[in-house]
């Protein structure tokens, strides 16, 4: 299981507040909760202020309330807006790679993280993110090498020591990734995906014990409904109970 990065990139940054006519929209727009209400916030903000210097800000938030909704072509469409206003922002080329990953665009995807990387060699997101696409793609190395970039970066990110797990498992290679996956674990002792995939590499190593301590630990952190399934089926094949 992949954790491909999917924080809102922009969450950090807010319009700026403005006069009490219009501080709804732009209230509305700066939220992430509501995806409709963020989409006609940002909306309305850009009908009432269409020269501001967060125009591009404001498409961005849009295109990633968009995304939430799964209307990926607004999303890229309001990317690509930011984009044409502001090229300089390596957060607004990660969230259209995003879009365009979800679309299974994988070489625009690819293209929009290099961009990103290549504006801000320090952008985590960005290698962490073209590692999953990579991965995506079967290009295993090239994922490999842009996770442990990742994490020369940010020695403590459990997701981009997940995500090489997930490469390293890819390329053959068991013992790195289990000893990723393991790492990810004392990083982040909630994560759910990295005992899931110990678990597995455990299960056909014929690590039983191992396995269902991991395949208990992650039912126990609240899976998707299909994730349960498919581990109380592997708790059950192994003879054990959830």
């Amino acid at each position: 299981m992949q954790s491909i990065r999917l924080t809102a990139l922009l969450a950090a940054i807010t319009l700026l507040a403005a006069p009490s006519a219009q501080a709804n929209p732009i209230d509305d727009c700066n939220q992430s909760d509501d995806a409709e209400k963020q989409i006609n916030g940002c909306s309305e903000f850009l009908q009432l202020d269409p020269f501001s210097p967060y125009v591009a800000l404001a498409y961005g938030r849009r295109g990633e309330a968009y995304m939430r909704k799964g209307d990926l072509a607004h999303a890229i469409a309001d990317f690509d807006q930011a984009v044409a206003i502001d090229g300089g922002q390596a957060r607004f080329y990660v969230s259209r790679g995003l879009a365009y990953r979800d679309k299974r665009d994988l070489d625009r995807a690819i293209a929009d993280f290099s961009k990103a990387i290549e504006l801000d060699s320090k952008f985590g997101e960005a290698f962490i993110n073209r590692c999953v696409v990579y991965e995506d793609k079967g290009e295993a190395d090239l994922a490999i090498a842009d996770c442990t970039a990742a994490i020369a970066i940010n020695p403590k990110d459990a997701v981009a020591y997940n995500d090489r797990g997930v490469a390293r498992e890819k390329a053959g290679k068991i013992e790195d990734a289990i000893a990723d996956y393991s790492t990810a674990i004392e990083l982040d002792a909630g994560y759910r995906d990295a005992y899931a995939n110990r678990a597995v590499l455990y299960d056909h190593k014929g690590e039983k014990g191992r396995a269902i301590a991991d395949y208990r630990a992650a039912l126990a952190k609240n899976p998707t409904p299909q994730d349960r399934k498919d581990l109380e089926a592997a708790l059950k094949r192994l003879g054990a109970a959830p």
